[in-house]
């Protein structure tokens, strides 16, 4: 693969022409910088071009070329973190607080799909979050609570409504999201670009920012071959802005995971699952998928701190789909690949203020892509005089990530997790077994 080309995916396979973008050559001014092409910059510069700013962005590889590019595609509110985590930390107030901004990045990124014109990114409403395990008998009633305090719009379903519409004994209750949708996320990122460019801002593909220095009451932002004077600087990268802000870099970890497209399964797929929404289910490192194309099954999941492609990832992928449906067991894979994204130890996005027009907006891993509209959202009020949503993610702040050690420390964190999902769902199939004899 050359550096300027997409890496491969079904994405990549069925995304919109993209033009290259040339470097930046040489000095430039702008009323605001922002270091990165993914959502959380392309948001960004979007946001603030519609507020008449100046903005250049610096990509150092193609527009929507990382995670952004490559993810679920998964659009819907709420954090990595769980809501209950957040209410317990933060109180019932800042947690609600917390999942309106998000829930207004839900509704940054439909607008865009709107006024871009373009109904075809959306593909498909509605997401259903499912337990491997049986949540007991007050499961609806929880729901319902935790919503109210949210002010969600989520609601419960039973075993008996899930299995309606996903054909597997591995599903018990669900939350069923209605203001949840998802996207072709490639050609997303690559209509937001042409919709900044086609409002006066600037971007610059293979660009990569090597350095930051204070200019004044502004910023100096450079790069091999120019740089450029803004008042403002957003860092919308992650554990790849070491060059320009070590401490920023320092605090998200590179986390990989993994997702697959099949071939085309024919009615076999309608069958098993008769649903056009989102589907996630609510391990600790669970799975997510969607149809997509008609009669194709776009599967993700995984979550490892070893960001190198394993060398089955497709047979390793087919094997996760068909433990959940043993009736696609004739299915083949027609695309699998790594997506590597940017991760904070305290599960929620890095977004604010760290010094004076400096600007974070960043760690949006396993998050979704409306964060990323909300984080972008946060901080583009910030720039313009109102910082009350990006002190909302305040207490979460920048700490060091523990470099190499941190690496280490979540990966098994992650293995924990995964045991005690095992342990969860083999003491549950124990129980009902003992209960049928």
């Amino acid at each position: 693969m050359r550096p300027d080309d997409y890496p491969a995916s079904w994405y990549a396979a069925t995304r919109d022409s993209a033009p290259k973008r040339p470097p930046l050559g040489s000095q430039d001014d702008a009323d605001v910088a922002v270091v990165g092409g993914g959502f959380a910059g392309l948001h960004t510069a979007r946001l603030l071009a519609l507020q008449g700013k100046r903005v250049i962005l610096l990509e150092r590889h193609r527009i929507g070329w990382g995670a952004s590019g490559r993810n679920g595609g998964f659009v819907g509110p709420g954090y990595a973190l769980r809501t209950g985590a957040l209410i317990e930390r933060l109180g019932a107030d800042h947690a609600r607080r917390l999942y309106e901004q998000s829930k207004r990045g839900v509704a940054v990124v439909r607008e865009a799909i709107e006024a871009l014109g373009r109904p075809d990114i959306l593909m498909g409403s509605r997401k259903l979050s499912v337990s491997r395990t049986d949540q007991g008998l007050d499961f609806a009633d929880r729901t319902r609570r935790l919503a109210d305090q949210l002010g969600a719009s989520f609601e419960p379903w039973t075993t008996a409504e899930v299995r309606d519409v996903l054909d597997t004994q591995s599903y018990h209750q669900g939350i069923h999201d209605p203001l949840s949708f998802h996207i072709h996320p490639l050609n997303f990122a690559l209509a937001l670009a042409r919709d900044i460019e086609a409002r006066s801002g600037r971007l610059h593909e293979a660009t990569e920012a090597t350095g930051l220095a204070r200019n004044g009451d502004g910023w100096r932002l450079m790069t091999a071959a120019g740089e450029v004077s803004a008042r403002h600087v957003v860092l919308a990268g992650n554990a790849d802005l070491g060059v320009v802000h070590g401490g920023i870099a320092g605090a998200v970890l590179p986390v990989a995971t993994y997702v697959a497209v099949t071939e085309k399964i024919g009615a076999a797929l309608g069958e098993a699952i008769r649903w056009s929404g989102a589907i996630s289910d609510t391990r600790r490192a669970g799975d997510y998928y969607r149809v997509v194309d008609g009669d194709r099954l776009l599967w993700g999941g995984r979550i490892t701190t070893d960001t190198r492609e394993p060398p089955r990832l497709r047979e390793m992928m087919r094997g996760d789909i068909v433990s959940v449906y043993p009736q696609l067991r004739d299915i083949r894979i027609a695309y699998a690949w790594p997506g590597i994204m940017g991760y904070a130890p305290h599960k929620m996005p890095q977004v604010g203020e760290i010094a004076p027009g400096l600007w974070v907006c960043s760690a949006f891993g396993g998050h979704g892509v409306a964060q990323t509209a909300a984080g972008a959202d946060a901080v583009v009020a910030g720039i313009l005089g109102d910082g009350s949503r990006a002190q909302l993610f305040a207490p979460f702040g920048t700490s060091w990530a523990g470099g190499p050690f941190g690496r280490a420390a979540t990966q098994l964190a992650y293995w924990g997790l995964q045991m005690r999902d095992w342990w969860d769902e083999k003491r549950q199939a124990q129980n009902a077994e003992t209960l049928r004899t």
